[in-house]
């Protein structure tokens, strides 16, 4: 179901002043939750199931991950798949204080 403009004719999305976090973000913060658990690449992937390469990519924002990937991740990293999500807004948030 979609959302219905508001009672000024904006739509759903466009009182959102805040840049969304971008793939580069969440590269950002698998990056960054990876380097607090002292886990490497090589770590990491093993444990999710993944070739390293592709965590890399995903890291380094050139692939984009599935739901289905984001959640071994989770797993991997011993965190809900919402702190991830969580992790790449925080980073979205700090681009917009840093451009």
């Amino acid at each position: 179901m979609l959302a219905r403009a508001n009672h000024k004719g904006q739509g759903p999305l466009e009182h959102m002043t805040t840049r969304q976090p971008t793939n580069q973000d969440l590269g950002d913060a698998v990056r960054e939750l990876r380097k607090a658990r002292g886990m490497t690449l090589e770590v990491l992937a093993s444990a999710a199931g993944m070739h390293v390469t592709y965590l890399s990519r995903v890291e380094r924002a050139h692939s984009s991950p599935t739901w289905e990937k984001i959640v071994a991740l989770a797993g991997a990293l011993d965190v809900p798949p919402s702190a991830i999500a969580t992790a790449a807004e925080a980073q979205a948030a700090a681009s917009r204080r840093t451009a």
